[in-house]
């Protein structure tokens, strides 16, 4: 236990460090997004697209992974049956759901979509994509689950999970107020639609892609929901050792796995012209915050724990 405390307390140590490197490459986007931009932009490779697809991956199938987790331990739970039954339910209906988003999002336009154009909103394909790639995640968790004799976990994944959902709503808020245009599209030259700065929030995006028939996706680039995606795989692959013995003493090199997967997928994004140097980094800059809090409130529970064990 004394070692999980300590892996926590060098990975909280080292998300400053990281996020001291992003805020830089964020005040730095800030004045040479545009010349950035131009230096990189390669809209047609396709494995840079295969690598950007990889980015929304991690972020959706713990969710259903997590899901199945909880409805093990609710399941097998000393709870009335009849409460038994409304979580399990919850359980199942959340993990479909959360499954069904992540097919989606997998076969979008900024996703496989992107090289296979039909995907993008194509229902049997997403469901498709969920049924091969999400949906069985849910009964690894729950045979992973039932394996493990650790009785906080399902408090641990819960936490991780309310994290996820935090990080994704910080990001809808912050795209929906600044709308700022894509660097592929501000380069089509559309009449009004031009380089902007992220502190310079858009106006009209919506007249915009009306007038020019413009999806609305394509005023979203502030912040990079990508960067916030791969940055949480900072605390989603660590994650992985609570239900996989053979993990529990590579946590440490799973958060590196985090991070270096982290700058490829935002790498990735600017090369496709999708995001600016200011989006990746202040997506990364909300994600790494959202592990540092993760990292600290795991760091709670085990500490409790080892009371509890003490006592």
């Amino acid at each position: 236990m004394r070692r999980i405390e300590k892996n926590y307390s060098l990975q909280i140590r080292l998300c400053i460090g990281i996020l001291v490197l992003f805020i830089g490459l964020f005040l730095t986007g800030s004045f040479i997004d545009k010349s950035a931009a131009e230096a990189l932009f390669s809209p047609d490779h396709t494995i840079v697209k295969l690598i950007t697809t990889t980015g929304v991956y991690p972020f959706h199938a713990v969710q259903v992974l997590g899901w199945g987790v909880i409805f093990q331990r609710v399941l097998h739970s000393q709870k009335s049956r009849q409460v038994r039954g409304v979580l399990c339910i919850f359980c199942v209906v959340a993990a479909v759901f959360l499954g069904y988003i992540g097919g989606r999002s997998l076969v979008s336009g900024n996703n496989l979509g992107s090289i296979f154009p039909s995907f993008a909103g194509n229902v049997p394909v997403i469901l498709i994509f969920s049924a091969i790639l999400i949906y069985p995640l849910f009964f690894v968790g729950y045979l992973t689950a039932e394996k493990s004799s650790d009785k906080l976990l399902v408090r641990r994944v819960f936490v991780l999970l309310m994290i996820l959902l935090a990080a994704y709503i910080v990001m809808e808020m912050l795209k929906n107020s600044f709308d700022r245009p894509r660097y592929r599209t501000a380069v089509l030259g559309y009449e009004g639609i031009n380089f902007v700065p992220w502190y310079k929030p858009f106006s009209e995006a919506e007249r915009y892609a009306a007038e020019y028939g413009i999806k609305a996706d394509e005023f979203r680039s502030f912040p990079s929901g990508h960067s916030i995606f791969s940055s949480l795989t900072m605390c989603i692959f660590p994650s992985l050792s609570w239900l996989f013995p053979k993990l529990r003493d590579k946590q440490l090199h799973l958060f590196a796995g985090g991070a270096v997967f982290t700058v490829t997928v935002m790498t990735s994004r600017m090369i496709l012209g999708a995001h600016y140097l200011s989006d990746v980094s202040a997506g990364a800059i909300i994600g790494v915050l959202s592990v540092m809090a993760f990292m600290v409130l795991q760091h709670r529970i085990a500490e409790k724990n080892s009371q509890h064990d003490m006592n």
